[in-house]
């Protein structure tokens, strides 16, 4: 979520006794039944594992699309999951992502209804009922029908565009990028050409398998559609759909007063470019985009991603500076993108075209700027600490519990479930057999309502190893000692991808050293953990160390520059004895920002160096010379 410049889951007994026979009967009978009755509902779990694929090959048949080509349409916009018959953030039904506007407004828990732009690409639902002649509703909730449907608007595309319904997968081009919807080159090539990649490199995923082809799609049938190219000014990878789209940057009033972000000339200034920040936007991708272009919001970001086709707007360069994480610090060393998207609402799920664009242009700028693709340089907006304890208390959570850490990490290339070590250090990596689970009682919840388990991205942490014990608590959180199931109560959640030292086990449960507290989650068999490796921060000469959210010089310093209303401000207390996951050093330095005015001397530089490390759900920053860096 965005943020201003500053506030920015018997055996049977055998007998010749009559009596016994005749209890035998009764009781072999039934354990007859019952193993028949397993068996039947083993080979109906296996039937069911299977189910979806017969679905796609009886819709490819009917409408006489390759299979291929039907499925893996299906996976770049879904990954073949359903999500329960709820709709995504662009109004998308079921696993072909068949969408409807008109139904598809996103409510906010049952609280302020956000309603979806009401756009062409979000009519196909509709369109696919008046081809197969089945109704809407069960076009949105029943798998069979609605792979029929996207098997329907396929062919029908195919024909529309002049071409024959050929069983040659090559062939379809055409038909694949209008699937998307998509009204640029750029944007509907970067869908297909991931079609086609999915079909050459194989997928399996519940219960679907592509098997891998070679493939050398036409993509000449792109001429047919006759779409219109954007403008190539932007800074992403080739082939992403990027439009140019400014910012306001302007003076607005004559006490020095301005916005929407500040130029500067990263990383040649000395300002080096740390992380990226991701958000979500709580309001449409329109609303966002007009907000950060033509208001003195004295809000922006570097980025903004639709969810509807995963279409970017670029609106501050990266080398300049936008206001987007609520901490100075973190702005001046850091990219915003902005995910149109709604991190409150359970169930409303961030879409693939969306993660998919998001990642590739995350992977391609941590290579030009050389960001490590980790938890603790590619973060969330709820992982930037606040500058100041009173502003922990308002630092967003965005974006929430249901963005997919995991997938997006592995379209970024790393899996965080590939273990890299048998040392202390653990990666949370939740499996939803084993957390947030009913049988646990535990909850997600906005306001006292329950919100889905499944695709929660976080363990809980307890004060002790039990269900039965109170949830920790954090201090700049909330005045409570004890936390709660809320969405946006950060103090008691680790997230996929987080890393801690791990101090112990005591059965099924694990201890963690965070937030300077002792803090225990269920993990059973290590199923919520991954062994890493790393390097651990810990106090030294056993004295307990401020924790700051920001590296910025001296107060000194600062005060020399004539820099008032910021300083160095602890946020928390290391205890002796805690180890914390290392994430970087870095030297101090402030970016003293001045409008119209893009120097290097802006940069305030001091030899004071820090170290970064990964305190509890958002990272912090300690004085190198009050720690020890060791190998684990």
């Amino acid at each position: 979520m965005f943020n201003g410049y500053l506030f920015r889951k018997r055996g049977v007994f055998l007998t010749e006794d009559s009596v016994l026979k005749k209890w035998y009967l009764v009781f072999g009978g039934m354990l007859l039944g019952i193993i028949l009755m397993v068996g039947v509902m083993t080979t109906a779990r296996a039937d069911s594992q299977s189910s979806l694929q017969r679905d796609f090959q009886k819709a490819a048949e009917k409408y006489q699309v390759p299979v291929k080509v039907l499925m893996a349409v299906s996976y770049n916009e879904t990954r073949f999951e359903n999500h329960n018959g709820k709709p995504s953030v662009a109004g998308g039904y079921g696993v072909m992502h068949l969408t409807d506007a008109a139904s598809g407004d996103v409510s906010n828990a049952g609280k302020t209804t956000q309603s979806i732009p009401n756009t062409a690409v979000l009519h196909t639902l509709n369109k696919a009922a008046a081809l197969t002649g089945i109704s809407v509703t069960k076009l949105k909730t029943n798998d069979a029908a609605n792979i029929a449907g996207g098997a329907a608007l396929l062919a029908d595309y195919q024909k529309k565009l002049g071409y024959v319904l050929s069983s040659d997968l090559n062939l379809w081009y055409g038909a694949v990028e209008k699937y998307s919807q998509d009204t640029t080159e750029e944007a509907a090539a970067f869908f297909a050409d991931n079609v086609y990649r999915t079909i050459k490199t194989g997928v399996t995923k519940n219960g679907v398998t592509i098997a891998a082809q070679s493939v050398a799609p036409v993509k000449s049938q792109s001429e047919s559609l006759k779409l219109v190219s954007m403008p190539t000014t932007t800074d992403g990878p080739e082939g992403l759909p990027i439009e140019w789209v400014p910012a306001l940057y302007k003076e607005f009033d004559s006490q020095g007063d301005y916005g929407n972000y500040d130029l500067a000339d990263r990383p040649n200034d000395g300002l080096k470019i740390n992380y990226i920040v991701i958000h979500n936007t709580e309001t449409t991708f329109d609303e966002a985009t007009n907000l950060f272009a033509s208001t003195p919001s004295y809000t922006s970001a570097n980025y903004v991603i639709s969810s509807e086709q995963g279409t970017i707007a670029e609106m501050v360069k990266p080398q300049n500076v936008a206001w987007h994480a609520g901490n100075w610090y973190i702005n001046s060393h850091s990219i915003g993108i902005e995910h149109e998207g709604y991190a409150a609402v359970g169930g409303y799920w961030f879409t693939e075209a969306m993660y998919r664009s998001s990642a590739a242009l995350v992977k391609y700028l941590a290579a030009k700027y050389h960001i490590p693709l980790d938890r603790q340089h590619i973060i969330g907006h709820d992982n930037v600490p606040g500058l100041t304890p009173a502003n922990q208390k308002t630092m967003h959570w965005d974006p929430g519990t249901y963005w997919n850490w995991q997938h997006y990490f592995e379209l970024l290339g790393v899996n965080f479930k590939d273990s890299q070590g048998d040392g202390n250090v653990v990666t949370i990596t939740p499996d939803p057999a084993h957390n947030l689970t009913t049988d646990s009682g535990q909850t997600v919840t906005d306001d006292g309502v329950s919100l889905p388990l499944k695709g929660s991205n976080f363990v809980y942490l307890y004060k002790q190893p039990s269900f039965d014990s109170e949830l920790i608590a954090d201090k700049d959180f909330s005045n409570s000692t004890v936390g709660t199931t809320e969405k946006d109560d950060w103090a008691d959640k680790a997230v996929t991808g987080q890393q801690f030292y791990k101090v112990g086990q005591s059965g099924d449960w694990t201890e963690i050293d965070y937030g300077g507290q002792a803090a225990w989650f269920y993990n059973p068999d290590n199923a919520n953990t991954t062994a890493a490796a790393g390097k651990l921060v810990t106090p030294k000469n056993d004295k307990a160390i401020p924790v700051y959210g920001s590296a910025y010089p001296d107060n000194s310093i600062l005060k020399k520059n004539k820099v008032t209303g910021t300083k160095a401000t602890p946020l928390y207390e290391m205890p002796a004895g805690q180890k914390y996951v290392f994430g970087g050093e870095m030297t101090a330095d402030y970016f003293n920002s001045h409008f119209n005015s893009n120097t290097a001397k802006n940069v305030i530089k001091e030899n004071t160096k820090y170290v970064q490390v990964q305190f509890n759900h958002r990272i912090g920053f300690v004085k190198a010379t009050d720690v020890d860096v060791v190998d684990q």
